[in-house]
C-alpha cells in the first residue's frame, strides 16, 4: 500500500485501502468535489464489487482503453494488471507478467471478420457458459464481442444480443455495467487533459520506453523528455533536405495545421491532388479542418485534437474528408505536434480500402442471410486444422443439436460420433479428399438427438483455394435426403408389386378365358361374358392404378358394377353397411363375384321382372374370436316366378371355387321363393385395409 498523504480524508482513505494507492483520476476537484465522489460510488458497484473475475475484469478494461485511446485508463488497468495496486476484491488474483500483459496490447482491435466470427461462435451456444479463461480463444471472442458494443460499431446491436445469448442475462447486465463504468472513466479522463499519470505508471513508463509508446500512442507526455540538441547549419540543412524529400511524395498528403485555431497553414502538392484544394485557399487561411470535415465526424475529430494536447500526437484514425466539389473521401491521419503550436499530419486516401471493406461487408451479410435462410446446411472449414469457420444454422434442424456441440475440440470427433459408426471413415475421407483439392460427394446416416430418428444426408464438399492454388478451406453442403432416400425405397416397393399384381392379374385372365369357354354355348356369348368380366376387371384395376395403398371402398366397389349392369340404385338395389376399404387382392375377387350377381340377376333373377329389387348389406361380424366381413345379397319380386339353378357356369366356379381359394371365403346360396340369397363371409383382418 503507498504511504497515506498527511492531507488526505476518510474519502481517499478508503480508496487507498480498496486499491492500494491513490489514483489521480479519483481525486476531488476543488470546484465540484462531489462529482468525483459519485463517480468513485460508481466504481465500486460496477468495477470493484462486480461479481466477475478480477483478472478479467482488468483485461477487458486493458483492451477497451486501447478502443477509446484513453491513456490514462489504459495505463491505470494495465499497471493494475501487472500487480501495481490492489483492485481485486479477493486474494487469490493472480497478477499477469509483464509480458502476458505486453501481449494483450497487440490484440487486433475492432476487426470486422474477426468480430463476426466471434460473433458466430457465441450465437452458437445453447446454454449460458461462464467467463472465458485469460488468453483463451473464448476469452479472445468475448473481448471482440465487447469491443464492438463498446465503440457502438455496426455489430453492437448483435453484440448485445450474442453476449445476452452466449453468458446469460444476469452475466450481461453486470458485464454491462462493468463497460458503463468504463465509458464515464474515459469521458472524464478525456474532459480533464491535465490528468497526470499516476506515480507508479509514471516509474514504469520511463522504464520501458517501448511500453510506454504502446501505452500513450506515443512518448508519454508527463514525463520529462530531454530537449532536443540544437543542430549545425549542416544538421539544419540535412532536415530541410528530408522534409523536402518528404513533402515531394505523391501518394501521401501532408498537412501543416495551426492546431489552436485549426487551421490550414501549408500543405504539399499531393493533398491538393486528393481533395482539390488550392495553395491561394490555404494562403488565405480559408481552410479548417472543421470546414473539411464532415458534421458527423467532427466529434470525433474534435476528440482527436483533445488527445493531441495531452500527448503531443494524434492518430491515426480514420473519417471522411469534404473535397472541394463536395465529394467525400475517406482518409487516415496521423501527426504530432512539432513544438511550436503546429500540427503536422501525414494523410492517406483509403477510398479504395473502404470500398473494399464495404463490399466484403455486404458480401458477408448477403452470404450470412443467404445461409439462414438455408434449409439445407452450409460450411466452411479450416483445410489445416479442419475446424469449422462457418456453419449455418440449418445444422441444428437436421442434426438436432446446437451447433456449439461440434465446435469443440478437433471439430471432428463431435460431429462424426452422430453418424452411425460404419459411416464416419467415410465421412474423414471426404475431408482428406478436399484437401487435396478433390470434389466430393456422399451419403451416410445419422440418429438425429431430438427423435432419434435415424436421417439420411448427402454432404458435397469441395476445396478453396487461394490465389496460388493452395487448398486454404473446404466448403460443403448437407443435404437431408430421407424423403429422396424413402421415395426411392417405396418406388423399389410399388415396381415389385407392380411386377406380382401383373402376374396375378394374367393368372385371372387366362382363368376367365378358359372357364368363360367352358361354359359358353357360343363365340357370340363367350364373346358377351368374357367382355364384361374383363370390364369388370379393368374398373377394379383403374383403382389400383390411381392409388394402391389407400385400398377400395366397399359400397363404391358393390355399386359399380350393380351399375354397369344398368341397376338404378333406390329403384332396383340398395346398399347397407358400415364405410369399409379393402386391399387390392381381396377387391378383384370380390368385385368379380359382385359382376357375376350382378349379372346372373339382369339375365335369371330380380332385373329381369318389374318388381325386382336387390339389397346389399355387410356387416362386421366376430365369432369364436375371430372377426368376419359378411356380405349378404338379397333379391326379391320373384315370386310366382320359376326359380332354378342356372347350370354351373363361372359365376358359380367363381363364388364356389376361386372366391374361397383366393380369399378364403365361406359362400352360402339359397333359391328361396322371392328370389337368390347370397352369403358371403370373408376373413376381416386378411382383407381390411387397417
Amino acid at each position: 500500500m503507498v504511504e497515506q498523504r498527511m492531507a488526505d480524508g476518510p474519502f481517499e482513505q478508503e480508496i487507498v485501502q480498496r486499491l492500494g494507492l491513490m489514483p489521480n483520476l479519483f481525486r476531488p476537484t476543488p470546484s465540484a468535489p462531489e462529482t468525483v465522489r459519485q463517480l468513485w460510488q460508481l466504481a465500486k458497484c460496477a468495477y470493484l464489487d462486480a461479481p466477475l473475475p478480477a483478472l478479467f475484469k482488468e483485461r477487458l478494461a486493458v483492451h477497451l482503453s486501447r478502443l477509446n485511446g484513453s491513456s490514462y485508463c489504459l495505463t491505470r488497468h494495465f499497471a493494475f494488471l501487472i500487480g501495481l495496486g490492489t483492485p481485486a476484491p479477493d486474494a487469490a488474483f493472480q497478477p499477469e507478467t509483464l509480458d502476458q500483459a505486453r501481449a494483450l496490447l497487440s490484440l487486433p482491435l475492432a476487426d470486422p471478420a474477426r468480430i463476426a466470427a466471434a460473433l458466430t461462435r457465441l450465437e452458437a451456444v445453447e446454454d449460458p457458459i461462464d467467463i472465458p479463461e485469460p488468453r483463451s480463444d473464448g476469452e479472445a471472442d468475448l473481448l471482440d464481442a465487447a469491443s464492438a458494443m463498446f465503440v457502438s460499431s455496426q455489430a453492437a446491436a448483435r453484440s448485445r444480443l450474442a453476449l445476452r445469448k452466449a453468458f446469460g442475462e444476469p452475466r450481461f447486465e453486470i458485464l454491462t455495467a462493468f463497460m458503463a463504468y468504463l465509458r464515464m472513466a474515459h469521458f472524464w479522463a478525456d474532459a480533464h487533459p491535465e490528468l497526470s499519470l499516476d506515480p507508479d505508471v509514471l516509474a514504469l513508463t520511463r522504464s520501458d520506453p517501448d511500453l510506454a509508446i504502446r501505452l500513450t500512442c506515443g512518448e508519454p507526455r508527463h514525463y520529462d523528455m530531454p530537449a532536443p540538441a540544437k543542430p549545425g547549419a549542416n544538421g539544419s540543412e540535412a532536415s530541410a533536405h528530408r522534409l523536402q524529400r518528404i513533402l515531394e511524395i505523391d501518394s501521401v498528403g501532408v498537412l501543416f495545421f495551426d492546431h489552436v485555431e485549426g487551421t490550414l497553414i501549408d500543405a504539399n502538392d499531393a493533398f491538393f491532388n486528393m481533395t482539390g484544394y488550392s495553395r491561394e485557399e490555404v494562403a488565405n487561411r480559408q481552410l479548417t479542418w472543421q470546414r473539411m470535415t464532415p458534421p458527423e465526424w467532427r466529434v470525433s475529430s474534435a476528440a482527436q485534437i483533445d488527445l493531441l494536447q495531452r500527448t503531443g500526437r494524434i492518430g491515426p484514425y480514420e473519417k471522411e474528408y469534404f473535397r472541394k466539389n463536395g465529394e467525400r473521401t475517406w482518409m487516415m491521419f496521423a501527426g504530432r505536434d512539432i513544438g511550436d503550436g503546429t500540427l503536422v499530419e501525414l494523410a492517406m486516401n483509403i477510398d479504395d480500402r473502404k470500398r473494399t471493406e464495404a463490399a466484403l461487408r455486404d458480401s458477408e451479410t448477403r452470404f450470412r442471410q443467404f445461409g439462414e435462410a438455408s434449409s439445407d446446411v452450409l460450411w466452411i472449414r479450416d483445410a489445416d486444422r479442419l475446424h469449422w469457420e462457418y456453419l449455418s444454422p440449418a445444422f441444428e434442424a437436421i442434426y438436432g443439436v446446437p451447433r456449439a456441440v461440434v465446435l469443440q475440440g478437433d471439430h471432428i470427433t463431435p460431429w462424426t460420433d452422430l453418424m452411425l459408426a460404419e459411416d464416419r471413415p467415410r465421412a474423414v475421407e471426404s475431408l482428406d479428399r478436399a484437401r487435396r483439392g478433390e470434389r466430393d460427394s456422399f451419403d451416410f446416416r445419422i440418429i438425429r438427438q431430438t427423435d432419434g430418428a435415424i436421417r439420411w444426408l448427402r454432404i458435397r464438399s469441395f476445396p478453396m483455394v487461394d490465389a496460388t492454388g493452395h487448398v486454404q478451406r473446404i466448403g460443403g453442403i448437407t443435404q437431408d435426403i430421407t424423403a429422396v432416400v424413402s421415395a426411392n425405397e417405396h418406388q423399389k416397393f410399388l415396381l415389385a408389386e407392380l411386377q406380382h399384381r401383373v402376374r396375378n392379374l394374367l393368372a385371372v385372365i387366362r382363368s376367365i378365358i378358359r372357364r368363360t369357354g367352358d361354359s359358353s354355348d357360343s363365340v357370340e356369348d363367350f364373346a358377351g361374358h368374357l367382355e364384361g368380366r374383363i370390364s369388370a376387371l379393368s374398373r377394379i384395376q383403374a383403382v389400383i392404378t390411381r392409388d394402391p395403398v389407400a385400398g377400395f371402398d366397399l359400397a363404391e366397389l358393390i355399386a359399380d358394377e350393380l351399375r354397369a349392369g344398368a341397376a338404378r340404385e333406390d329403384r332396383q338395389f340398395s346398399l347397407a353397411g358400415p364405410s369399409l376399404r379393402i386391399k387390392a387382392k381381396a377387391a378383384e375377387s370380390i368385385g368379380l363375384a359382385m359382376h357375376e350377381l350382378a349379372t346372373n340377376a339382369l339375365k335369371y333373377g330380380a332385373l329381369t321382372v318389374p318388381r325386382g329389387f336387390i339389397s346389399i348389406e355387410w356387416r362386421l361380424d366376430e365369432r369364436d374370436a375371430t372377426r368376419s366381413l359378411v356380405i349378404d345379397w338379397t333379391e326379391t319380386g320373384m315370386s310366382g316366378h320359376r326359380l332354378t339353378a342356372s347350370r354351373q357356369g363361372f359365376g358359380t366356379v367363381l363364388l364356389e371355387q376361386m372366391l374361397p381359394y383366393d380369399v378364403g371365403a365361406q359362400v352360402t346360396r339359397r333359391f328361396e321363393p322371392s328370389g337368390l340369397r347370397c352369403e358371403i363371409r370373408l376373413p376381416a383382418d386378411d382383407i381390411l385395409k387397417r
